[in-house]
């Protein structure tokens, strides 16, 4: 696999789909989850949002994708929406997408987030995770992982007390085609906290493997879809609610917004989604 430092400098023609997936789903952020990703998770899909989309919202699209995580999808999704030259804008959104590559000793770079938190350690021939595994436990390699892991946290650290030393570099956690599409633009976002920015803005809003029951309690995932309710146009907007199954099966739930106070079940894919019953409990408030 590719060290970190390699796959930011690698140019995006050169980047193949294995080994976009394998970087990025060897990231454990702060909360414990991982980047997990691959490419053409929603072809079954994105086929009838695109003929849904077309009758049913304006010509220029202004779409919302939630938890976009390494971005692949949302990519896919652009691509997908706007064949045929409809003219299509994605704001993608994700509790992580800014980072800081490091260069802790020479030769020797640690992926980081904002706060310093470690996402990866490269060595001049070697790439390492930083947390330790079950596996570690029994071959000895705990005390090598825990050794670096200190060693190099701390000296992160210490360089970031200077934001502007120059071993640190600014990186997105995400594929660089993203970066490269002038539809689509890629921010910071808690969905869990009301942006008022965002109030009325979208036709459309796609959750995928977002709001997920294993994830948030009843509570937290009622405040996202309020959050989202607000974000969307009336009558029409709509909201994806999909996650993807171990088997890479994908079941989720199609809402319309409504001119009412709650969501409306348009169409099921698979089985639906296992949180549609509380989005459409929820009651959408007025801003």
């Amino acid at each position: 696999m590719l060290s970190a430092k390699a796959f930011f400098e690698t140019p995006s023609e050169r980047l193949t789909p294995r080994m976009e997936e394998d970087f990025f789903t060897s990231l454990m952020t702060r909360n414990k989850t991982y980047k997990t990703t691959f490419h053409d998770r929603f072809f079954d899909i994105n086929p009838y949002l695109q003929e849904y989309l077309l009758r049913r919202a304006p010509p220029a699209l202004r779409i919302l994708d939630v938890g976009v995580s390494s971005g692949i999808s949302t990519v896919e999704l652009y691509d997908d929406l706007s064949r045929g030259g409809r003219e299509v804008e994605v704001v993608g959104t994700d509790i992580l997408i800014d980072a800081l590559l490091v260069k802790v000793f020479p030769g020797c770079h640690a992926l980081v987030d904002s706060g310093g938190f470690p996402l990866r350690f490269d060595f001049p021939l070697v790439t390492m995770k930083p947390w330790v595994t079950r596996d570690d436990y029994y071959n000895g390699l705990f005390i090598l992982r825990k050794f670096v892991n200190t060693l190099f946290t701390r000296r992160v650290h210490q360089i970031l007390r200077n934001p502007h030393d120059v071993r640190i570099c600014e990186v997105k956690l995400v594929t660089p085609r993203a970066l490269a599409k002038a539809g689509i633009t890629l921010h910071t976002d808690d969905i869990s906290r009301y942006n008022s920015g965002f109030e009325g803005k979208f036709d459309f809003v796609r959750a995928a493997n977002v709001l997920n029951s294993g994830y948030f309690p009843p509570a937290i995932l009622s405040t996202m879809v309020a959050n989202i309710g607000c974000y969307l146009n009336k009558p029409d907007g709509s909201l994806l609610v999909v996650r993807t199954h171990e088997d890479r099966a994908s079941h989720g739930t199609l809402f319309r917004r409504g001119n009412g106070r709650h969501f409306e079940v348009v169409h099921r894919f698979g089985s639906g989604s296992e949180v549609e019953e509380i989005v459409s409990g929820v009651e959408i408030p007025t801003k």
